[in-house]
């Protein structure tokens, strides 16, 4: 993958979990403290600006009380 789709794919995963966590009702804050990670990392991945390890998704999911392939089933 070049840069470029590289960069379209973390912008669409990183809005679908901003959909996700909206659909819970949670602040960033709030999944942040479930979680235990730090706001600032959600809000770069909601964001686009960084590329989520699996053992951080995993943490998610959980948190959102969605299974791993539910978190990762984006367009």
């Amino acid at each position: 993958m070049n840069k470029i789709r590289d960069k379209k794919l973390l912008i669409s995963f990183g809005n679908h979990l901003r959909n996700l966590r909206k659909q819970s009702n949670l602040s960033l804050e709030a999944l942040a403290n479930e979680a235990d990670v730090e706001i600032s990392q959600i809000y770069r991945i909601e964001k686009g600006l960084i590329n989520p390890t699996l053992s951080t998704l995993k943490i998610l999911a959980n948190a959102l009380n969605i299974s791993l392939p539910e978190l990762m089933d984006f367009k």
